[in-house]
């Protein structure tokens, strides 16, 4: 689920506060940090601050993450704060501009994010702009963010979060090769946890 791309697991992972430098040096050489069928996963640059603000301020992209659309001012300031991660020595989370490699301009179509809980276990998710919804790109970029995780960063365990009425995404989860280990209650919400460990 990747609330505000900051999502934790409770009694399934103890987190840890940083990653480990070999995740890190990944991040700060490659700007490109795996391609799919027809996806990039990239850094996000200054340029796709509009549909950054787009997607984050879409009441229906934000309703399972925040609850609601984000202003403007607050899209900026995480908008930085994610660009200014790329930068930082050690960092517990990447997260990811997605575009369609057919592109050439290389607009965003959403993002996607990798958290480190622990020294064996990360936290994915993903979002995209409403009018790219319906695509298949959820379960694409899934499918790489699992890839990614495993071989590159050298994970043992993925997971997810998802909110059990969040159907769309659920359904993603299913057709994926995680499996469902859990549900918990979150404020009157059921959270559904799968998993994928190597």
């Amino acid at each position: 689920m990747l609330v505000s791309w900051a999502g934790t697991i409770p009694k399934l992972c103890d987190v840890q506060p940083l990653l480990t430098n070999t995740f890190q040096e990944k991040n700060e050489v490659n700007l490109l940090y795996f391609e799919t069928e027809r996806l990039v996963a990239r850094q996000l640059e200054q340029k796709d601050f509009d549909e950054f603000n787009e997607m984050q301020g879409n009441s229906k992209v934000m309703k399972y993450t925040v609850g609601r659309a984000k202003t403007r001012e607050e899209n900026k300031s995480e908008f930085e704060n994610i660009i200014s991660g790329y930068f930082l020595s050690e960092t517990n989370r990447i997260v990811m501009g997605i575009s369609r490699k057919s592109d050439e301009t290389s607009s965003l179509v959403g993002a996607c994010a990798v958290e480190k809980l622990d020294l064996e276990c990360v936290e994915v998710g993903y979002r995209f702009l409403e009018k790219y919804w319906g695509n298949g790109f959820g379960l694409e970029v899934l499918e790489g963010l699992l890839t990614y995780s495993l071989l590159e960063l050298g994970a043992k365990e993925v997971i997810a979060e998802v909110y059990k009425e969040n159907i769309n995404s659920v359904r993603v989860l299913e057709k994926s090769y995680m499996d469902f280990i859990k549900e918990y209650t979150e404020e009157k919400s059921i959270v559904q946890v799968y998993g994928l460990k190597k």
